[in-house]
């Protein structure tokens, strides 16, 4: 199975300034949320990485990427992307961003990732994942909590900064 196609720089540019448009519809306390999440996953798949099957002869002799290679982690908020990398993969089908929520999503890409997670008939368990997410889990309140404080005690910094920049434009300057 062929590895997907790669997008352009300009796809990639243009999701980039989506996600950052999306980030400015939310309020401190949603960003928050959402920076504690997005930590907390890319501890998740740091730890699978280390953990998942690295074959690079296996790997090419199918075309597809190793599996330790294709971990990635999104997060979304209100139903709009806030934050991670889908590696051009997009959204997966089973996962839900309702617009009343923030979720996040880790995963594997690779077409090999559930056999070994789960195993076969053939072949036992070998997870990575599962390991890493149980191992991780207990620690997302004090995570997305310190991502929380952090965002409401830099807001009023932020907030005044902005002031600034329109009274500024208001007056003409640049």
């Amino acid at each position: 199975m062929p590895s997907p196609k790669v997008p352009s720089a300009r796809v990639v540019a243009n999701r980039r300034a989506r996600v950052i448009l999306n980030r400015g519809a939310l309020d401190e306390l949603q960003l928050g949320m959402a920076d504690g999440l997005l930590k907390l996953g890319e501890t998740i798949i740091a730890e699978a990485r280390d953990n998942a099957p690295r074959d690079p002869e296996a790997a090419a002799a199918r075309g597809v990427p190793m599996m330790a290679d294709t971990g990635h982690v999104l997060v979304y908020a209100l139903g709009k992307k806030v934050g991670g990398e889908d590696g051009g993969t997009g959204k997966p089908r089973g996962m839900k961003a309702p617009k009343n929520q923030v979720v996040m999503g880790v995963w594997f890409s690779s077409p090999l990732a559930h056999f070994n997670e789960l195993g076969t008939i053939k072949m036992a368990a070998h997870p990575f994942l599962t390991p890493a997410l149980m191992a991780n889990i207990g620690d997302t309140g004090a995570t997305v909590s310190a991502a929380m404080k952090k965002r409401a005690a830099s807001a009023p910094q932020r907030a005044m900064k902005s002031a600034e920049i329109k009274a500024r434009l208001a007056a003409g300057g640049g």
